[in-house]
């Protein structure tokens, strides 16, 4: 098993057996109308992002309630670190 789209795409059945959720969604299709017709932006791409916002969006699109994915926009300063 590789963690790749291709890999993951592609060997769906093996993640599944192996106890992983894979998406439900075509991503490609998500990421051209993400694309087109973005939507939605986050911005500061940290722990609370990956822990909320970005699994509403992950159950949104796999439930097919949402068509465009979640882009994140983080900025980078050392004054912060």
């Amino acid at each position: 098993m590789e963690l790749t789209n291709k890999g993951v795409y592609g060997n769906r059945e093996a993640w599944e057996k192996a106890g992983y959720q894979v998406p439900t969604f075509d991503y490609e299709k998500v990421k051209a109308a993400t694309r087109e017709n973005p939507t939605w932006i986050h911005f500061g791409a940290g722990n609370i992002f990956r822990a909320f916002q970005a699994n509403v969006c992950q159950e949104l699109l796999n439930a097919g309630k949402l068509e465009t994915g979640l882009i994140a926009a983080e900025g980078f300063d050392y004054e912060i670190i």
